[in-house]
């Protein structure tokens, strides 16, 4: 892998925490030179243990090496000055995860499968790329896939487990066990048997996130060990959804072959007439402001280097042509809104995964609350 050139955020102000998970806590930050909102994933030296800083630091290496706009966009790293956090920046994205997306769809018994043909196509040609770029994801579920403003933008994320494409053996596989990484209810047989873990096992996990993504919920049911011996060494598969169509159902049965040289290639999944001729649906311009709401209640309680004004000055000024900025609710849209209603059945699969296997979840919800840090 070979490091990109990158100009680093020298001077920025951290926000909100929006996320928690494992590896790490991810919070909202801007950056004081031009304003520009991101998001920091970081760990802390002091109390973290030494896979968690491990996982951060593979996260920035692999993300170095990566550019394309169907991965979230690695935008420097840093560690706090006088202070104990190793930081990633990272790009921004405020429509949450896939898996949000599916929750909110799940309550309003409403599958746009127009929308789920298109966020497919885009999870498989990042895979395809990080693929070409000679890396395993390791972790491709609901929860590691962002949507951007519009949810026409879809983007891989949470590297943290990724590690380098290695050629499989007869032999290697019988003399050398792995250990597996990833999330256990979207891992494929061959990673919960300990036995390889490469590309056909990341497809695996794309036809179980195509299923999470209709449904809200890990294509198998947890049931701790018992489903990991149903995934490892049963010749089960995970049940289709109903109101999938034909052509879907063919994709993901094409992901979803126990055999992993049986598995399609990305190469070929991107032919499927499920994705082949997927395109972005047209949304609704929005009118009202996005970003900046982040940061109207947000409490900002780091500094890095030089901080002159509030977050909110800085908006005032840039809209003080414009008759100020009412920072009352109405009339301002709501960033993230699959969080409003956290869903527990959303964690399901997760809960209860291996401690060494977990990775950074991003638990946004109530990621907007005004209240401080």
């Amino acid at each position: 892998m070979e490091k990109q050139s990158k100009s680093h955020i020298t001077s920025w102000t951290r926000g909100k925490c929006i996320g928690k998970g494992s590896f790490g806590n991810v919070s909202l930050a801007i950056n004081e030179t031009n304003g520009a909102v991101f998001a920091v994933k970081s760990v802390d030296f002091k109390t973290s243990l030494p896979n968690q800083l491990e996982s951060l630091e593979n996260e920035i290496r692999v993300l170095r090496s990566l550019s394309s706009p169907y991965v979230v966009e690695y935008l420097g790293d840093d560690v706090t000055p006088g202070d104990s956090y190793r930081n990633l920046h990272l790009e921004y994205c405020p429509g949450g995860t896939v898996s949000d997306v599916a929750n909110v769809k799940r309550r309003l018994a409403d599958v746009d499968e127009k929308m789920l043909r298109w966020h497919t196509r885009c999870l498989v040609s990042a895979l395809q790329y990080v693929y070409d770029q000679g890396i395993v994801h390791c972790d491709v579920k609901g929860r590691n896939v962002l949507v951007g403003m519009d949810s026409t933008s879809v983007k891989l994320a949470d590297f943290g487990s990724a590690i380098e494409i290695k050629k499989k053996s007869e032999e290697d596989i019988s003399r050398n066990l792995i250990m597996p990484r990833g999330s256990p209810l979207w891992m494929a047989p061959e990673v919960v048997r300990g036995e390889y873990q490469g590309p056909e096992s990341d497809v695996w996990s794309l036809g179980c996130t195509v299923i999470e993504m209709i449904t809200g919920r890990p294509a198998w049911e947890d049931h701790d060990l018992d489903s990991l011996s149903r995934i490892a060494n049963s010749e089960e598969l995970p049940q289709l959804p109903t109101q999938l169509s034909k052509l879907g159902k063919d994709f993901v049965d094409k992901c979803l072959r126990r055999d992993p040289n049986q598995r399609w290639s990305c190469d070929q999944l991107l032919q499927h007439p499920f994705v082949a001729s997927a395109s972005p649906p047209k949304m609704r311009s929005e009118t009202s402001p996005r970003c900046v709401l982040d940061f109207a209640s947000s409490d900002f309680n780091e500094k890095t280097e030089n901080f002159e004004s509030s977050a909110r000055e800085r908006i005032g000024k840039l809209a003080a042509e414009g008759g100020g900025v009412n920072w009352e609710s109405e009339g301002w849209a709501t960033v993230r809104s699959y969080a409003i209603e956290p869903c527990v059945k959303c964690e399901e699969g997760t809960s209860r995964e291996y401690p060494e296997l977990m990775t950074t979840r991003l638990e946004i919800s109530n990621c907007f609350d005004s209240s401080s840090n």
